[in-house]
């Protein structure tokens, strides 16, 4: 919709508005409105200001750098039956031991909710355990879960070669012998 702004009246003369010269605005509609004033102007321009100097400053720095070597990362859902103390074994396929393993649990709505955390010292080169609690001390013990997990490893670093510092041969005087001597 378009606006057309203009001053209302002139210097020392009276005007429709009754309050003085003030700039007002009509719109597509042919409706009358006052125009913004001049402090609520100045704030959208001054936000208008840091809006772009940000994007100015953070522009350069926005193709961001992850560690070297990137880690290995396996994102999945699985599902599986808990036993009587609400373990369950995954098989994930990093081929390594994880860092971290992050999981969340997934409740299909006519079920109960279950917390769901990884069993610390669980982690193997193929598997991992979760455990499955309705409470802090009652497992769900014998039941269906179903969770998301994303699984974290260090990439294989590249190696370098081993520098060796070269040595240089010291020479060592040999003792003079009586034939030596003599000359």
């Amino acid at each position: 919709m378009w606006t057309v702004c203009g001053r209302r009246g002139t210097a020392g003369t009276g005007n429709s508005s009754g309050r003085g010269n003030d700039w007002g605005c009509v719109n597509a509609l042919g409706r009358n409105h006052r125009g913004i004033g001049t402090r609520t102007a100045l704030a959208a321009l001054a936000g208008a200001a840091v809006v772009t100097a940000g994007a100015v400053a953070f522009g350069g720095a926005s193709a961001a750098v992850g560690p070297a070597p990137a880690p290995i990362v396996q994102a999945a859902q699985a599902s599986c039956l808990t036993d009587g103390a609400g373990l369950c074994t995954v098989t994930h396929g990093l081929g390594r031991v994880p860092e971290v393993i992050v999981v969340s649990a997934n409740t299909p709505g006519q079920f109960n909710g279950f917390m769901l955390n990884t069993v610390q010292g669980s982690f193997t080169a193929t598997t991992f355990q979760v455990r499955a609690m309705f409470s802090q001390t009652t497992p769900k013990t014998f039941g269906q879960i179903w969770f998301s997990y994303a699984a974290y490893a260090t990439a294989t670093a590249p190696t370098t070669p081993a520098t060796t510092t070269p040595t240089t041969p010291s020479m060592t005087p040999t003792p003079a012998t009586t034939s030596q001597a003599a000359s």
